[in-house]
């Protein structure tokens, strides 16, 4: 009876949610709508279609029943797409289609009391607000995973008889949306309407928007509707863990600041203590090989993150549609092999990779961070390379501030806080093998402690 209470609770909770959020996202709607600029790419042909219903004075024609009649031609355009490929499942998007025409209605019938926008500021101040109500509504009615509405149905659709990546097939069908609508708009009425610049605008920033409001909410938002998010899916769970606590073995996860020489004190550690080393050269044909992404890309990007915003705004188009973008894919296939790693008989050291937060609740974890004060990693990187003090401050800052961004992006985190491992070296001050020497000392040390914890327990 619990069991059953529990399933009954939860259901009621996604469907809570997936209602909310489409009826958020139809009043979104509503008030671009309401700015005369232009809606989002999706829903563009049903506002062109409704500006002409409006301008032959056909009032059953309302913006609700507009959209759903279009929504349903998506579904028509999917099964012409799809041909054996479409499911019978996927004729549930009617019932989605019929729902959100309904709170399109509904929101168009509470917010009619608001006047349409006169002048050009206020209808950009319309427009304004329609964008977060639209990224909230896609994110909350998209977090359940019930049931998509024909605008992914088609993504999804082009992706699977194109081979496109969905976020892609998704710009595709935007594009077509938008040129299609503009087409008609200017047939009917020999100008733009409907389908303005408000249209770019949303196409431009409803997915960067979305992005920034999920760092706060999609996991507490995942969290209460029961459902892990697409990347914690990717990534797999840690099962591996349930008999970790009884292994003696020894796993070793090293970060280092750039210019601290932190990359060859792990290699000679590995050797000292006669395990496995996993760097560059032996995890990405693993990552290649698990992602299905080039060992090339992998090489490039494996911890490379510029500029958080720039990255969010570039992965915007994967933001409404359940797949990952290609550092995404990247970080679950590197999570899932270092974790392959851990559950295997062998010790080993591994280099990077955010290991020190995959591994983190591995009790066979040791998770060293190696740094030094940045004038002194200038010094020796100018005087190594044989570059000026001016290229290898650059250099550094920019090669941290990558690793750094990647780090917090995927873990939360702040890189390089000593809080998050057991140990901290400064290579400045004790030098390469003194720094090789303590980290050894400690290590074995803690193994040593860690060996006892088992025999005991």
């Amino acid at each position: 009876m619990g069991n059953r209470e529990n399933t009954f609770l939860t259901w009621a909770k996604r469907l809570l949610v997936y209602c909310f959020g489409l009826f958020i996202m139809a009043v979104g709607v509503v008030f671009s709508v309401k700015s005369a600029l232009g809606v989002s790419p999706v829903t563009c042909l049903a506002n062109v279609v409704y500006q002409i219903m409006l301008d032959r004075n056909i009032t059953a024609m309302t913006l609700g029943v507009c959209t759903t009649v279009v929504y349903c031609l998506y579904i028509l355009v999917e099964i012409l797409i799809l041909r054996r490929d479409f499911k019978p499942d996927m004729l549930l998007q009617i019932v989605a289609s019929f729902f959100f025409g309904f709170l399109v209605t509904c929101a168009s019938g509470l917010f009619g009391f608001l006047p349409a926008p006169e002048t050009y500021p206020m209808r950009l101040l319309f427009l304004l607000c329609s964008i977060p109500l639209v990224a909230v509504g896609v994110m909350c009615y998209l977090a359940p995973q019930i049931l998509p509405t024909p605008g992914e149905g088609m993504s999804l659709a082009i992706s699977k008889k194109t081979g496109l990546t969905v976020g892609s097939a998704k710009m595709v069908f935007d594009c077509c949306c938008v040129a299609i609508s503009a087409a008609v708009s200017l047939i009917y009425f020999h100008r733009l309407v409907g389908v303005r610049e408000g249209t770019v605008i949303c196409a431009l920033t409803i997915g960067f928007v979305m992005k920034q409001i999920m760092k706060v909410c999609e996991k507490p938002l995942m969290a209460f509707v029961e459902r892990e998010t697409k990347l914690q899916q990717a990534m797999g769970d840690e099962s591996y863990l349930l008999d970790a606590t009884g292994r003696p073995k020894l796993l070793i996860s090293v970060s280092w600041e750039f210019g601290s020489g932190g990359y060859e004190i792990a290699k000679e550690l590995a050797e000292k203590l006669g395990i496995a080393f996993y760097g560059n050269d032996q995890l990405i044909p693993l990552e290649a090989a698990e992602s299905g992404l080039s060992q090339d890309f992998i090489h490039r990007h494996e911890h490379n993150m510029s500029g958080p915003l720039a990255h969010d705004f570039l992965t915007s188009g994967y933001t409404s549609v359940m797949e990952l973008s290609p550092l995404e894919q990247l970080f679950a296939a590197q999570t899932r092999v270092l974790r392959r790693i851990a559950a295997g008989d062998e010790s080993a050291l591994i280099v990077g990779r955010c290991s020190d937060y995959i591994l983190y609740n591995d009790p066979n974890n040791f998770r060293v961070f190696i740094h030094a004060p940045t004038d002194y990693r200038v010094a020796k990187k100018a005087e190594e390379d044989g570059i000026s003090q001016a290229e290898a401050r650059a250099e550094l800052q920019t090669t941290d501030t990558s690793r750094a961004n990647h780090y917090a992006h995927f873990t939360g985190r702040e890189w390089g806080n000593t809080k998050y491992y057991n140990l901290a070296v400064d290579t400045k001050t004790f030098g390469k093998e003194g720094s090789l020497k303590i980290i050894e000392n400690a290590v074995r040390t803690w193994a040593a402690e860690r060996e006892l914890e088992i025999k005991s327990a």
